[in-house]
This record gives structure tokens, C-alpha cells and sequence, in this order.
């Protein structure tokens, strides 16, 4: 693929993420636009000589995933607009497979309803990655890829006994894909005031820590699987004090970031 203005990165893509303009005069939703530019310059060629028809399966791809999590996770209604072939200089003068997405209606109350939720936010950019990486399968003949796991949920510490502590947690199955389970864990931890490190690669969703000073200790939690790695888990820390009188459960039960059901 071309590099990057002379500089050797390899660029596969190119994606231009906008919120499109307009109002409805009820509480319905705009929707989504994706748009690629099938000629430039009089030619449905790539300079690699690939032809520049791949640009509509790869925004159909990504309008695909978009509008069907969505429809799965917050409106059954979210609205598909159209799939264009239009000459925007985004999707025009790129030298790869290039598209514009139009998510939503910015100045649309309904469409704006869901797009200050973060998990809305999440929700999209994944199936954004999804629709990519489908790209890249179907253009590659593969059906054998994966997509990264999303982190997991309910970690928790427990003391064994002395110096000995038990972490768990649980995977986070993707309702909405069938190829993000997690194979394996990347346990990390944190001594004091220092950095991460990774101390372990474990099958099941549990880790024995043994401890033998009074420091702090913190540890964070990654789910990982061929597509790739989630992000990492909140982080947990214990400590044994000198002169301890006993033990403090702390419940984080803080799980939502957006407005109210």
C-alpha cells in the first residue's frame, strides 16, 4: 500500500468520521450516511491498480455494523440512510480504500440523545472497528479472523490468608459478535508508586497473589484472544499494614457513566 507522504508508514484505510446537519420536527431519528467516491479523475482504479469498488463494500461494512448495534442496544428504529457514491474530497483523493460516515444528526434532539452516551460512543466506534476488520476478511478471502475481547467486568480481590490473595473476575461476552471471546488473561501489577508489569498469562479468569512486604500492591486485569487485546479492567489494590486489626470489603458499585434508564 502507498506510504504516507513519503514518511513509510503503511496506510491501509482511510476514514473520515462526521456528524451530519438537519432537524426533524418530531422526535424522529436522521440516522446513518456512509459515502465512498467510486471514480477520481475519470478512474475506477486505486494507483496500485486495485479497483476503487472495494471503497462500497468497505463502507457498507461499517454502515452495517453501526446501524445493526445500534438497532440491537438502544433504538430498534435507527434509521439506515443511503449508501453514496458521491465525490467528496475525503473519499476522492485518497490512494486506499477511503469512506465518510455520517453517524448522526448533531442538530437533531433524538439523534443527540444517544450520541452524548458514552456507552452509545463505545457501542459505535466498536462496530466501526468490526465493519474494518470484515474489510479486510472478505477482501483477503479469510474467514478465520478475530475481534479483540471487551474488558472484563466483576474484578475482585479476596484474602486467602496472609500474604496470599485471590483475584477474580469474569469475561464480558459480546452479544453483539460471535468472534471477541476471550482465549486468555494478562494479569499486571504495580508495586508502590511504580509502573505496570505484566506477571502472568492465565486460562481461567482467576490469579493467586503472594505478597510478603507492607506496600502497596495494585493489579489490572486484560482479556486477550488472536484479534487482539480489550482495555484494561479498573485497578485494584491491597496492602498488608503492620499492627493490621483486621479487614475493609470496598464495593465499587459505580457501573454507568451515562443518563438514567
Amino acid at each position: 500500500n502507498p506510504d504516507a507522504e513519503g514518511l513509510n508508514i503503511p496506510i491501509d484505510l482511510s476514514f473520515a468520521f462526521h456528524t451530519d446537519a438537519g432537524t426533524t420536527m418530531d422526535d424522529s431519528i436522521i440516522g446513518t450516511l456512509s459515502i465512498y467516491t467510486l471514480l477520481s479523475d475519470g478512474s475506477d482504479k486505486f494507483a496500485n491498480g486495485e479497483n476503487r469498488l472495494q471503497q462500497r463494500l468497505y463502507a457498507d461494512f461499517v454502515q452495517t455494523e453501526i446501524v445493526n448495534d445500534i438497532r440491537k442496544e438502544f433504538n430498534p428504529d435507527w434509521s439506515r440512510r443511503g449508501l453514496w457514491d458521491r465525490s467528496y474530497s475525503e473519499s476522492r483523493t485518497a490512494t486506499v480504500p477511503a469512506m465518510l460516515l455520517e453517524l448522526l444528526s448533531h442538530q437533531n434532539f433524538a439523534d443527540m440523545r444517544y450520541g452524548l452516551d458514552p456507552t452509545f460512543r463505545f457501542t459505535v466506534s466498536r462496530a466501526i472497528y468490526k465493519g474494518m476488520a470484515q474489510f479486510f476478511a472478505a477482501k483477503e478471502g479469510r474467514s478465520d479472523y478475530m475481534i479483540q475481547p471487551l474488558p472484563v467486568n466483576s474484578f475482585a480481590i479476596a484474602k486467602v490468608k496472609k500474604g496470599e490473595y485471590r483475584l477474580t473476575w469474569k469475561e464480558t461476552v459480546d452479544t453483539l459478535c460471535d468472534r471477541a471471546q476471550a482465549q486468555s488473561y494478562i494479569v499486571s501489577e504495580r508495586i508502590g508508586d511504580g509502573a505496570f508489569r505484566q506477571i502472568a498469562v492465565v486460562k481461567k479468569p482467576e490469579y493467586v497473589a503472594k505478597i510478603s512486604d507492607n506496600a502497596i500492591h495494585s493489579y489490572r486485569i486484560v482479556a486477550a484472544n488472536d484479534g487482539g487485546v480489550s482495555f484494561p479492567s479498573e485497578i485494584l489494590a491491597l496492602g498488608e499494614a503492620d499492627g493490621s486489626k483486621g479487614e475493609v470489603l470496598v464495593v465499587n458499585g459505580f457501573t454507568r457513566v451515562c443518563a438514567p434508564d
